[in-house]
């Protein structure tokens, strides 16, 4: 944009200083015109300086807009009062506080012991969650059946937690990604 710009100017200083020269090379040249035509191209380099500037003034205005709106959207993870026999559901919740359409890429990493278990494509950073303005968006999954992918139940976890591998029986390292869609 700023070449086109650039251009246009000084396409339009170039057309002045040809007229200019070929006018003063003439026998009686015509000294009023030719301050009207530096007038009227001095008028048109700042016009177009003027188009360039607000052009990029409403562009970083538009990204700063896009920006606070992707930073608007929120992420809540809950799991409901555990009780002996419980399956341990987890919900997730996406809202999106603003006038835009938002995509989310979340991937929870959940393991056992070090070894990786899925709670499915929304969770494991296969699929994509798709926020509409305004909109709040959930999901849930079971703590019993991620464990039960190692063979393990919550009971069993439960009995055997220590100080020792409280830290790796069941983690998760969230990874989550907003965006929205350009154009």
């Amino acid at each position: 944009m700023k070449q086109i710009a650039i251009g246009f100017a000084v396409l339009g200083v170039a057309i002045c200083a040809v007229v200019a020269w070929h006018e003063l090379a003439s026998a009686q040249p015509r000294i009023l015109e030719l301050g009207q035509l530096l007038v009227v191209t001095l008028t048109l380099v700042v016009l177009v300086w003027y188009a360039y500037d607000t052009n990029s003034i409403a562009r970083i205005t538009q990204e700063r807009w896009i920006r606070e709106g992707i930073l608007s959207t929120t992420y809540s993870l809950n799991m409901s009062a555990s009780r002996v026999g419980d399956s341990g559901r987890t919900t997730f919740q996406l809202h999106n506080g603003s006038a835009l359409v938002v995509r989310a890429k979340v991937n929870f990493n959940l393991k056992v012991y070090g070894q990786a278990v899925t709670a499915g494509r929304l969770y494991d950073g296969a699929g994509n969650w798709v926020l509409y303005p305004y909109q709040s968006s959930q999901g849930w999954f079971e703590i019993e059946s991620l464990l039960s992918q190692q063979g393990r139940n919550v009971a069993a976890m439960r009995s055997e937690v220590s100080e020792q591998n409280r830290k790796r029986q069941l983690t998760m390292v969230l990874d989550l990604t907003f965006w929205m869609n350009s154009g």
